[in-house]
């Protein structure tokens, strides 16, 4: 969330001045390269779909669902009578492109327009469709018609909290665990706790770009993939730069050393701190480490000279769901001060921690920094704590 705040300064979120809400599903095919999606019609689809179930060796999955199992077709094809005519939840029949024939359906449902919400729901997937590539193309054509197509802003998937499979499958396909909903529904004469998940419209590009690249014909041969979806939805993980005045902010990279050392020894100069090259040399192995949480940007000018640096971490906190971001060390070159480079920096990481969905951006400042505290005031509120800390050896 950004750092907005009303006339009396409680924190609120960012305006959305020119939103004009999201569409409603319409009884439209949508089209795949190796399934398409078709609104549900009992009487072309039912039979098709009643024979893929007949090959179940049993009822388990209907477990979770709080519909069926149904002890015959006519109970079946009730069911999907009225599935057919509902506008929420809205179903779809989901059609191998080989055979074409319906293999499974699901639907988008608690469709709420007015704030771009939709969840997809009633995710019933025969055996000749689980654990296929028409699977998840079909839930990748659903989200690209809610997102793209129709507007919708947060994407949502739900499930019984004991439902591992649907979990593994949720964050597969992209989603998001926010949390756990105790003592939410009551169905099949069984409590359940609800575990919720979501895609943003800031996550789609990146999921989009995952769907795309496992979906292709280098990925895909003979139905067997190449990389996983997690994998190739973090290749496509977009590379974020902004431009300040001509200046432009970016991650640091392994070329970057050499400039960052001279910027990072002014810091330790500037702070009366001695660290041993040892640990400078770990300190830019971590920066540059995807898999450590501590990162970092940096301010370029025009020909390329690094002006300044901030190192930030990552971290989960005991009451939010999302992470928060933490700002370690902030930097401006000394002949460079007073060009709004800090603040610039602080702006293109607030940017980016949003599109990491962080609650949070945070820092210190040592009550001796004056000119630091008084950045740090115009840009945000003190929250009112004393920091402490303790050495451990």
């Amino acid at each position: 969330m950004s750092f907005v705040y009303n006339q009396y300064q409680q924190p609120i979120g960012s305006g959305l001045p020119e939103w004009q809400g999201s569409q409603l599903p319409q009884r439209m095919t949508l089209a795949g390269q190796y399934c398409r999606l078709e609104p549900l019609n009992a009487e072309r689809h039912g039979p098709q779909l009643w024979a893929a179930w007949q090959t179940a060796p049993d009822e388990r999955a209907w477990t979770y669902l709080s519909i069926g199992p149904f002890e015959n077709y006519a109970a079946f094809a009730g069911y999907l009578t009225q599935a057919e005519v509902s506008q929420d939840p809205f179903h779809f029949a989901i059609i191998d492109g080989a055979s074409g024939q319906a293999v499974g359906t699901f639907s988008l449902m608690r469709i709420d327009p007015k704030s771009g919400v939709v969840e997809v729901g009633f995710v019933v997937f025969t055996p000749l469709l689980q654990r296929t590539v028409q699977a998840t193309e079909a839930h990748f054509l659903l989200m690209k018609y809610a997102f793209d197509t129709l507007g919708y802003r947060r994407y949502e998937w739900k499930c019984d909290s004991l439902n591992a499979p649907s979990y593994q499958a949720a964050q597969r396909l992209g989603f998001r665990f926010e949390g756990l909903f105790r003592n939410a529904a009551v169905y099949k004469q069984r409590t359940r706790d609800t575990a919720w998940f979501s895609i943003t419209d800031r996550d789609w590009p990146q999921v989009k770009g995952g769907f795309e690249a496992w979906l292709a014909d280098d990925n895909l041969v003979d139905g067997q993939q190449k990389q996983s979806l997690a994998t190739l939805r973090e290749a496509a993980k977009p590379r974020r730069e902004c431009l300040v005045d001509g200046h432009q902010v970016r991650r640091l990279t392994c070329e970057d050393s050499q400039q960052w050392q001279a910027i990072w020894q002014n810091y330790l100069d500037c702070h009366q701190q001695g660290l041993s090259p040892e640990i400078t040399d770990l300190c830019w192995q971590r920066l540059i480490d995807p898999k450590v949480p501590l990162q970092g940007i940096a301010l370029f000018d025009k020909q390329g000279e690094m002006l300044g640096f901030a190192h930030f971490i990552y971290h989960y906190a005991s009451w939010s769901a999302t992470p928060e971001c933490y700002l370690e060390h902030l930097f401006t070159r000394s002949d460079a001060r007073g060009k709004g480079i800090a603040t610039a920096l602080i702006d293109a990481l607030r940017q980016q921690a949003m599109a990491d969905s962080c609650t949070r951006l945070y820092w210190h400042s040592h009550d001796s920094r004056h000119q630091a505290r008084r950045l740090s005031d115009s840009l945000t509120r003190g929250s009112g704590f004393i920091a402490y800390s303790q050495t451990l050896a």
